[in-house]
């Protein structure tokens, strides 16, 4: 097996980060990318469910260079998200207008065995902050069997539906909850001020900043670019919508750090918010030495596109100077469910809620599995999904415990990984 050095590898993953050309400043000259990564640390400090959320990297070494027991899959090529853990799944309104539950992070997806993202689901179960080892397995089976069952259920069937009508609890509280929520609401929130001109950079901790007017040149830029993209993809718009204020954002775990702005648009007195998300190479993709792509936010697109249900329905492609980023609208109706709600006296005794929504994680995942890939796995006599379903399971009880042995690794070593990254002291 190929060794391993988890403090090294935390470095030399964020180090590009660290670099002149992905600093941004706000007008008082105060580093924002240095602030985000810092807060990166923070959480990554937090318990071993964060520090596995913020370290991705390190799984898809472990898993595609064979470098922890039961790491060989036994499953063939697919199109996987990569990133994914019980975090990573929400509410949101696709392009067919219907609201839907599905998978709403896209960072790091790429090409790789059928049963990874199986893998990294079931291991984030046995992770869950606050919840005891009996129910953090009863979670982690409940996601294999509802990834099995659909597999088996779905086949070749296409096209498959979006998760939405069917969902149980607490899904469907989720959506209820959510699926009346406006765009007012949205705005009012991030852009407080009469009018609806500014973001709000006031709060602590701060969830925008202001940036240098360099910057602000640079993502209005990469907005226009983003409107020409949405009309190549034949993407209709209402209205032609203007930058009224930008802002860097605050946001997420893993990709603290990466180059990421709000764009606060106007058409009358309608407002709506963009993202602007640099477009890093997938973890997949280096944990296999294959080079960075030029048409990384496009391929991300396309992935979106092809493995959601009901896509996001103003996704595109756009840069951040010579940087490849993905930009979507923000939508009223995004919400997820953070797993607080499961810890030891929030939910109910026995952690039903927790198993209910762990299977239908599951199922959503396997759904993704099937519209890009059911022809790879219907191809092939070798792969069965009640086995690797099994497999999976029985991998990731050992392979959380590999995780929180890492996570201590990064508290002992934590000053160092600051100094080298030049963050101590600032």
């Amino acid at each position: 097996m190929t060794s391993r050095d988890v403090v090294s590898e935390i470095i030399e993953y964020n180090q590009p980060l660290t670099d002149e050309s992905h600093r941004v400043r706000d007008a008082d000259g105060r580093d924002l990318t240095h602030e985000a990564l810092l807060r990166k640390f923070d959480a990554l400090a937090r318990s071993p469910f964060a520090f596995f959320r913020g370290t991705f990297h390190l799984m898809s070494r472990d898993l595609l260079q064979d470098r922890v027991k039961g790491a060989t899959a036994a499953a063939p090529e697919a199109l996987v998200v990569g990133d994914l853990h019980l975090e990573n799944f929400g509410v949101y309104r696709g392009a067919s207008g219907q609201l839907c539950f599905d998978v709403n992070d896209f960072d790091d997806v790429g090409m790789g065995p059928a049963d990874f993202d199986l893998k990294r689901l079931c291991t984030s179960a046995y992770l869950l902050p606050g919840v005891s080892h009996t129910s953090r397995a009863a979670a982690a089976k409940a996601i294999a069997k509802g990834w099995a069952d659909a597999l088996d259920r779905i086949g070749g069937r296409f096209p498959v539906a979006a998760y939405d009508d069917k969902a149980e609890s607490p899904v469907k509280e989720l959506m209820h909850e959510h699926g009346a929520h406006t765009a007012q609401q949205l705005i009012a929130k991030a852009a407080p001020e009469s009018g609806h001109k500014k973001f709000g950079c006031d709060a602590e901790p701060r969830k925008y900043a202001r940036a240098t007017k360099a910057w602000e040149h640079v993502a209005e830029k990469a907005f226009a670019e983003y409107l020409e993209s949405l009309k190549q993809l034949k993407v209709p718009l209402k209205h032609a919508w203007a930058p009224l204020d930008v802002a860097y954002r605050f946001k997420g775990t893993g990709s603290l750090g990466r180059l990421r702005f709000s764009v606060l648009c106007g058409a009358g007195d309608e407002r709506r918010i963009v993202e602007i998300k640099e477009a890093r190479q997938s973890a997949l993709d280096q944990a296999r030495g294959i080079a960075p792509s030029e048409q990384r936010a496009r391929a991300q697109t396309a992935a979106i596109r092809r493995l959601q249900g009901s896509p996001w329905p103003l996704v595109a492609a756009t840069h951040l100077g010579k940087v490849p980023a993905l930009c979507r609208e923000i939508q009223p109706e995004e919400e997820k469910i953070g797993t607080d709600r499961f810890s030891t006296g929030k939910g109910d005794a026995d952690h039903l809620e927790l198993v209910s929504y762990a299977r239908q994680c599951g199922e959503v995942t396997a759904r993704l599995l099937c519209r890009a890939s059911a022809h790879a796995l219907l191809d092939t006599s070798s792969f069965r999904a009640d086995e690797a379903a099994h497999a999976a399971v029985g991998f990731a009880e050992k392979y959380a415990a590999q995780v929180e042995v890492d996570q201590k690794a990064f508290l002992h070593s934590r000053p160092a990984i600051l100094k080298a990254l030049r963050l101590a002291g600032t």
